[in-house]
């Protein structure tokens, strides 16, 4: 599995907002059985929340084949709002022939089905919206909001942490957490970069945590094109949170040893969110 990853080297690159005062480090229970490799990954059905944004536009240069249409992931934060990656809206719209801002609804689908590739699936979008500091194509506070026509009322919400949350742990209890990567990215490349259109999840190594990003391993797994936007997501006190996005990484085969994701811990991006959700219903 894998996410939508960047130019140059850059590899890719919630949900009803809760806190919590519980911080005792649990293994998720949705996470693989043990560790795999995310080019491989394993079909998901535990994260119904998880759903791929689907951009009927060229996919970007990027992308080892070209794909139209071609896919992000993301997370369902309202019934109305889904959270993604800013970046993977800016180039859908740049290679569209589009302004990054100016990227017709009508060529955004989401859809939350397991399998994604019929058309049956897929919801439709009546705009979208970035996080105030997103720089585009591509920079850090990486969100945006996408929203929906009509309620989804038949899937569950993801879970995000309180602000701050990430930072109330000491790096060893981080380290023993069990995170868990969840998203629609291609496979590969043994299978030679494929985007099959299922949702699939692989477990990641925590490397370290920054002001804007959380650093994964890519030991034992990792995301790949297509994954940008899906969530990391970690439990404790029997809730799975969705902590972070799938940002951006190094190489174009999806081996690095590394890739990043944009921390939604945030003071400014859980104020973006609930803001959002306020103005478009729960």
């Amino acid at each position: 599995m894998n996410a939508n990853r960047l130019t140059v080297g850059l590899l890719l690159g919630t949900a009803a907002v809760t806190g919590c005062s519980d911080r005792t480090p649990m293994a998720s229970s949705h996470a693989p059985p043990r560790p795999s490799f995310m080019t491989g990954g394993q079909i998901d059905a535990g994260h119904p929340y998880v759903g791929a944004i689907i951009f009927d536009t060229p996919s970007p240069s990027f992308f080892p084949v070209a794909y139209r249409p071609w896919y992000c992931s993301g997370t369902l934060a309202s019934r109305r709002v889904v959270q993604t990656a800013a970046h993977c809206l800016a180039f859908a719209a740049l290679d569209g022939g589009f302004e990054p801002n100016g990227l017709p609804p009508s060529l955004i689908h989401v859809s939350f089905a397991q399998n994604v590739t019929d058309p049956n699936s897929w919801r439709k979008v009546s705009g979208y919206v970035y996080h105030p500091s997103f720089v585009a194509p591509f920079s850090t506070f990486d969100v945006a909001l996408i929203i929906l026509q009509a309620p989804e009322n038949d899937v569950p919400l993801g879970a995000l942490p309180a602000a701050g949350y990430l930072d109330g742990f000491k790096n060893a209890d981080l380290k023993a957490f069990s995170y868990a990567d969840v998203g629609y990215g291609m496979v590969g490349p043994e299978e030679g970069f494929a985007l099959t259109g299922d949702r699939r999840v692989a477990t990641v190594g925590f490397k370290k945590v920054d002001a804007d990003v959380l650093s994964l391993d890519r030991q034992p797994g990792g995301a790949c094109f297509g994954d940008s936007g899906g969530p990391i997501l970690l439990q404790s006190g029997g809730v799975e949170y969705v902590v972070a996005a799938v940002h951006g990484g190094i190489g174009q085969d999806c081996t690095s040893s590394s890739f990043t994701a944009q921390r939604l811990d945030l003071t400014s991006v859980l104020d973006f969110i609930q803001s959002t959700i306020a103005s478009h219903g729960p």
